[in-house]
């Protein structure tokens, strides 16, 4: 009977350690929006740099998000 009763406990004492699969259906808003990539306008070999630029900046701020949500759903962290 001891036994029975020690082995309950430790069947109980082991569930509670079970961590269930981290609910992923739902993302922040900010993850899921990238930034818009710029337009170009035409004009001078200056507009164009700040064109690449920018459009480097558009990559950037994608790729993070990217990256983020990446993390969560293979690591399960932020």
């Amino acid at each position: 009977m001891t036994r029975l009763v020690l082995l309950v406990l430790i069947a109980a004492s082991l569930s509670g350690c079970h961590a269930g699969k981290p609910n992923m259906s739902g993302f922040p808003d900010s993850l899921l929006t990238c930034s818009g990539a710029p337009r170009w306008k035409g004009g001078t070999q200056r507009d164009v740099a700040g064109f690449v630029e920018d459009l480097g900046d558009a990559h950037a701020d994608c790729a993070g998000k990217l990256g983020e949500v990446r993390g969560i759903v293979r690591g399960g962290k932020r």
